[in-house]
């Protein structure tokens, strides 16, 4: 059998504003040094032809060149042709036919010819000044090395475009950025990898143009998230690793999961709603009371062990309670002593729900809080991984049934088939369990639906669900993140709550070191406001500026 395999280089560089001359000659010199390392794919930076941060409209068209004749795609198309490689780089583009211009990328093949011609989608700031919103969706192309996506920058924080990529066949993303800031990099990439299970090859500038700085953080990535070559902040240089398109193909997750087979594309419907027709769009315009805006939620890691009966893990919630939370949220299965209950255990489990639902209702009254109490359900289709949300009168407000189901609970429990958002007196509240959260559709379901709170009673099995996922749940959708872990699944430990804006460290070990401790209690203050303010930065909504028309490979069955 024959592997597939080839070099890639990402190229770490600075282009000089409006000097095509020299950016010619970076690119010249690079793609040599890159061919004398055996590299077969070579990517540039975005908008290394004119450099980025313009004085104007006027003269962002003056430096917009056109495809194929302007003089550094020119300049392109002979090196790719020159040394038999491909070649990717972002571009200033002008589109006479349309009369406008785009942030664009473009990959030339062996013989000099465009193979991929992409737009970006999601425009920063900055961007918007001069830039029309893409126009291309999301191409895909077949090559000899590979099936190979192009986007830019700022899309890899927008998790449909990576998806609809992923879901069209992709092996490689290729990635042409102005990293602003080190998560972009050092998180976004690799967990963007990691949840599609596909290589990326990202490059970026580094250092100063203007008034941007840029730290760099040009790297590639294996399929499970893991950076196999990184250039080093704040120098030029290349990452090059060799790259192996068929590992690609694997997909698998835990003992017998597959992050793409196992999607539920059926109940993923209202990702392609226009964004005037979806309930977040409203909510930044609802007025809040500043005063009656905040809720106190917490993650309490306590579940039922041999250390711990259900009278412990109901006095923990009290203590909870007590110190004024409003939300609180045990892990997944918390009443079950096996991390993972099978169908026997879960019958059990179903069978004890009622009296779960009425000792949460009786704290949940006392306190005037919120409780989730994640369990299992019998219902009309039989077992089903349920997390009930249990209201301050003591009333049931409504539950989610889990729909995504690892393969040891087919055996056994009944997928669940929407994603509801409750409006509580704390804040609109969603609730991902466990495998759920793998499958970035899910939190923007939730996030699309208008969700300020996102409950996640997790039983963790890899590393990178915490450490690369966890923040950009939070972060992709501007909600707070409550993430309830066991102490005894096979990445134990860890609970947090994640604020919608993330942590000022990208590490989230450094920025929430893993407690191991059973019974403790991670409790944060949430400002509903910022939950419901949806732009990243100004003009910059992470849900309004979304090309829904794109997105048919994530909704079609």
């Amino acid at each position: 059998m024959t592997i597939r395999r080839f070099r890639a280089a990402a190229v770490q560089t600075l282009a000089e504003l409006g000097d095509f001359d020299h950016n010619i000659a970076l690119a010249e010199a690079y793609t040599e040094d890159a061919v004398r390392q055996g590299a077969e794919l070579i990517v540039f930076p975005e908008c290394m032809d004119t450099g980025y941060l313009f004085d104007s409209p006027a003269h962002c068209r003056s430096l917009a060149e056109t495809i194929p004749d302007g003089p550094f795609v020119s300049a392109l198309a002979r090196l790719s042709e020159k040394h038999g490689v491909y070649i990717a780089s972002g571009i200033t583009e002008w589109d006479p036919e349309k009369e406008k211009i785009f942030n664009s990328g473009i990959m030339f093949g062996r013989k000099g010819e465009v193979v991929c011609h992409y737009h970006k989608q999601f425009l920063a700031t900055h961007d918007q000044n001069w830039f029309s919103f893409g126009e291309r969706g999301c191409p895909v192309v077949e090559t000899d090395l590979g099936k190979i996506g192009l986007l830019i920058c700022f899309d890899g924080r927008i998790p449909e475009i990576f998806r609809s990529m992923t879901l069209q066949g992709a092996e490689i993303i290729v990635d042409m950025a102005n990293f602003f800031a080190m998560d972009q990099a050092d998180m976004w990439g690799p967990a963007r990898s990691y949840e599609n299970g596909v290589w990326l090859v990202a490059a970026t500038k580094a250092g100063y143009e203007r008034s941007i700085y840029y730290p760099g953080g040009s790297m590639i990535v294996d399929p499970s998230g893991r950076v196999l070559s990184k250039v080093p902040y704040d120098t030029h240089g290349m990452a090059t690793a060799n790259i192996y398109p068929d590992l690609a193909a694997d997909k698998s997750i835990y003992t017998a999961n597959d992050k793409i087979a196992d999607r539920r594309p059926e109940t993923y419907g209202i990702m392609a709603v226009p964004y005037a027709d979806t309930p977040v769009s409203t909510i930044a315009d609802t007025p809040l009371v500043p005063s009656q805006a905040t809720s106190k939620v917490a993650a309490v890691q306590i579940h039922l062990s041999a250390e711990n009966t259900a009278a412990d893990v109901w006095a923990m919630v009290d203590h909870t309670a007590k110190l004024g939370v409003n939300v609180i949220t045990l892990p997944e299965y918390a009443f079950s002593e096996p991390w993972l209950p099978n169908g026997d255990e879960a019958a059990v489990l179903a069978g004890d729900a009622r009296n779960l639902i009425e000792t949460a209702s009786n704290i949940a009254k006392r306190y005037g809080c919120l409780i989730a109490v994640p369990t299992a359900e019998r219902g009309a289709g039989g077992l089903y991984n349920t997390t009930f949300l249990i209201g301050p009168d003591g009333t049931e407000i409504g539950k989610y049934r889990k729909t995504h189901l690892t393969a040891e609970e087919k055996e056994w429990a009944t997928a669940g088939d929407d994603y509801p958002v409750f409006d509580t007196l704390f804040g609109r509240i969603g609730v991902m369990t466990g495998y759920d959260a793998l499958f970035p559709e899910v939190s923007r379901c939730l996030g699309i639906g208008g969700a300020d709170i996102l409950l996640w009673p997790a039983s963790l099995r890899e590393p990178f669900e915490r450490e690369l996922i966890a923040v950009p749940r939070a972060e992709d959708n501007r909600v707070a993140v409550v993430l309830a872990n066991r102490t005894d699944c096979p990445y134990p430990g860890g609970s947090l709550v994640i604020p919608p804006t993330g942590f000022p460290l990208w590490d989230i070990n450094q920025a929430a070191p893993r407690s191991m401790a059973p019974g403790a209690v991670m409790p944060s203050h949430i400002d509903l406001a910022v939950c419901r303010q949806k732009k990243m930065i100004p003009k910059v909504d992470m849900f309004a500026n979304r090309l829904v028309e794109t997105y048919d490979a994530i909704v079609a069955a």
